[in-house]
């Protein structure tokens, strides 16, 4: 027992060293995963049905103290934040086929009564339809957010919107290849009219071809076009091409990867804007280390549209470390660490400064899972937060504790 909590100290203390930043995701969205890049129901035990339909109710609460909601180093503001987050998942399989929709909403409350205007109503849809032929498939996913959170941007405020996507993809499989197409139409609106310049939609169009080197291991390339259009900003109206290649699937048993790298040409039409021409990629691979030991990391490096100033893009580069290690049947131990550096595209003035933003993000996350019942999870979590600008407005320090329960029938 001691060796036990002497690793887990120990493991704590360096991920807390050099660890980074987090961004939660959509949790709706966990129940889908990807094989290859058809996405499908993660297969869940259904403990109520209606005929063929199979109904999943999701209840999720938490409870968060958090040093510093505002994000903010010269006023920052604590506060106790209790979040309740009701949802459903339906399924409806027919043959290999299979049907469903969820819903999921987030009603997020402030403990102190001057913090009452940060209070909000979130909610989050999906639709998935997945066809499953002997050789083809097509796979839509729609997808709905009206949010205000943090999560995926870089806000320190808690700006309302909405973001909605639809992804149809249809594939053929030859052989040892596969060939597929992909078609995406994203839009985000913000409902404050003072964002306004900052909507945009993009229609983007794919390729991919996979390779089946190994039963579980595949070799593909890609090659991706897609167009970026702002209503109320035309200066930031362009297009942008990229091809990558890499592999994805079971390097060893043991060992599961996805890799792709390659360039990327990104195109402003105003020849005033700066453009980006250089390589994009992702890297992501999980090593089961032990039956009760995982451990998972990740690099990646991209251009992303900025909501600072007129600035168009920001160059993100991210790294991630994990681990997960399994106590006992019903006890997880978890830790997490990121870093990860904005360099944006052109110089911006603020507050008597001006150059080139760059900004750095640390963080980690740490704390402790128990599922008594496979219905059933609680989880007491820590989570650091630091971002260092050479805009100083921007820097900030945020450190939260939470416990939350998740139950879903």
């Amino acid at each position: 027992m001691r060796r036990t909590i002497a690793f887990l100290l120990s493991l704590t203390y360096v991920f807390l060293i050099f660890a980074p930043s987090l961004r939660a995701d959509f949790r709706l969205l966990d129940a889908i995963e990807e094989l290859g890049e058809r996405r499908y129901l993660r297969p869940l035990p259904a403990r109520i049905k209606a005929g063929p339909l199979r109904v999943h109710p999701l209840l999720r609460n938490s409870v968060t103290y958090d040093s510093n909601i505002l994000r903010e180093n010269p006023d920052r503001r604590q506060d106790v934040i209790f979040n309740v987050q009701p949802g459903i998942i339906l399924e409806l399989p027919v043959n290999k086929h299979i049907v469903s929709v969820g819903y999921e909403a987030d009603f997020e409350f402030f403990t102190k009564r001057r913090h009452h205007f940060l209070n909000d109503q979130n909610q989050n849809m999906f639709a998935l339809v997945d066809l499953h032929f002997p050789d083809w498939y097509v796979n839509v996913l729609e997808k709905f957010s009206e949010t205000s959170s943090r999560a995926g941007t870089t806000f320190t405020e808690r700006i309302p919107r909405y973001d909605q996507s639809i992804n149809p993809k249809i594939g053929y499989k030859w052989r040892r290849t596969t060939f597929e197409a992909g078609f995406r139409h994203y839009v985000r609106d913000f409902r404050r009219q003072i964002h306004d310049a900052l909507d945009f939609q993009m229609v983007e169009y794919t390729g991919v071809i996979f390779y089946d080197l190994f039963a579980r291991l595949k070799a593909l390339i890609e090659y991706q076009f897609a167009q970026i259009d702002y209503d109320d900003a035309f200066e930031r109206v362009g297009t942008f091409q990229q091809v990558r290649a890499g592999l994805e699937g079971e390097l060893h048993p043991s060992v599961l990867a996805k890799i792709r790298i390659g360039p990327q040409f990104r195109n402003y039409d105003e020849s005033s804007q700066t453009d980006f021409y250089s390589w994009v990629g992702e890297a992501a691979v999980d090593y089961q280390i032990r039956k009760n030991v995982k451990v998972y990391t990740g690099l990646s490096r991209q251009a992303v549209e900025a909501t600072f100033q007129n600035v168009n893009f920001y160059k993100e580069h991210l790294a991630r470390l994990g681990v997960e290690y399994q106590i006992r049947l019903a006890w997880l131990y978890f830790l997490e660490g990121r870093y990860y550096r904005h360099d944006y595209s052109e110089e911006a003035s603020l507050g008597g400064q001006s150059g080139i933003r760059r900004d750095q993000h640390w963080g980690a996350r740490t704390g402790l899972r128990y599922t008594p019942r496979e219905w059933l999870e609680l989880e007491l979590a820590y989570q650091f937060m630091h971002r260092n600008s050479n805009f100083s407005t921007f820097d900030y320090n945020d450190n939260q504790v939470s416990f939350s329960t998740a139950l879903s029938y």
